[in-house]
């Protein structure tokens, strides 16, 4: 094959060989979206602003603007704006497109529209899409817009509060009898770790404090810091306590606490057989003066252990095994109360060997 330039024009393919090329119009207009809202609630319009630019040097003609909005989410009629003017958008399913639209270059056309929240949308993310179309081509004229919003519990719908108080159970029976005051600046700690303090009465509030599970509630855990309870002063009621939350009602919690009788057994390496849990016979005979003195009023038993050269283990296991024999013993002879066994260990060197 020969080429060269002997021919003349009218003659010579090379000269006459006329192929049309189309100018590549792919992303000719940049276009974002916005919401004016990030958390919203069922029911609740949620305005949406798109704009799209035209980056080309030429006006471009017959555009079309496609929204796509998530299912669960509603039009609202009559809330088409493009640039301030009222323009409905023709829908279809869950698509609104403005047609015809005329961009003229280096400038921007701002359209705005409201779509309300369905009843029967969960809470979650919601993504909501915009896209520009040209008839002359293949494939999108602009990018793929996206505006997001958070559809979270309605607080009057959704929500359970949970409200209490922490009182001073004078009587020890768990209830807040006439005459039982609050105890105000106790400090209450739930298991998602929201922290609440009492007021001035004992009273406490956590505003939505849960968000149940809509077909079959949640649980809602609460528990009374005891270091934050006035000196002397012991919980006479269930801590922590749990109860059933169901959306849109309301929770309520009391804790009981009050000043006890404390009655202190020390104890160390001597009162027990050597390298065992098993106490001496001679101690043992003792124990029964410990019931009759924890008889003569509500009393918590603190076991005081003093350890020197034992292992830290083998206290552990002393002293549980010395607070099974109480308790024991305390219900075997039909212990007027619920017994409460604390224990505390005081090493002679500072700390175990």
């Amino acid at each position: 094959l020969t080429l060269n330039n002997s021919g003349m024009p009218g003659t010579s393919q090379i000269y006459n060989n006329h192929i049309a090329i189309d100018p590549r119009l792919a992303n000719a207009v940049t276009i974002t979206k916005v919401a004016a809202l990030q958390n919203v609630t069922r029911g609740q319009l949620v305005p949406y602003t798109i704009t799209v630019t035209n980056t080309m040097p030429v006006t471009l003609t017959r555009l079309s603007v496609v929204d796509t909005f998530p299912a669960g989410f509603k039009y609202v009629p009559g809330s088409g704006r493009i640039d301030g003017q009222a323009i409905e958008p023709t829908a279809v399913g869950n698509q609104l497109t403005w047609s015809n639209l005329q961009l003229v270059t280096n400038t921007k056309r701002v359209i705005q529209l409201m779509l309300i929240i369905g009843s029967g949308v969960s809470e979650g993310q919601y993504v909501n899409r915009a896209q520009v179309f040209a008839p002359q081509l293949d494939t999108a004229a602009s990018g793929e817009a996206t505006a997001t919003v958070r559809v979270v519990a309605d607080p009057t719908l959704d929500c359970s509060d949970v409200i209490g108080k922490v009182f001073d159970d004078v009587n020890m029976n768990g209830y807040q009898d006439e005459g039982e005051p609050g105890l105000p600046g106790v400090r209450l700690v739930t298991a998602r770790g929201l922290i609440v303090t009492t007021d001035a009465y004992g009273r406490f509030h956590l505003t939505c404090a849960v968000v149940p599970d809509p077909d079959r509630g949640s649980n809602f855990i609460i528990k009374l810091d005891d270091r934050s309870l006035p000196t002397g002063y012991r919980v006479t009621t269930e801590n922590p306590r749990v109860q059933r939350a169901t959306r849109g009602k309301m929770i309520k919690f009391n804790f009981g606490a009050a000043i006890h009788r404390v009655v202190k057994l020390d104890v160390a390496d001597g009162v027990f057989e050597p390298g065992t849990v098993e106490m001496r016979i001679q101690w043992k005979q003792r124990m029964k003066l410990l019931q009759g003195e924890l008889k003569k009023a509500t009393s918590v038993l603190r076991l005081s252990y003093l350890a020197e050269t034992e292992s830290e283990n083998l206290v552990k296991q002393r002293l549980e095994a010395l607070k099974r024999e109480i308790a024991t013993t305390w219900k075997r002879e039909g212990g007027p109360y619920d017994l409460t066994v604390e224990t505390e260990v005081f090493w002679r060197t500072g700390a175990p060997r």
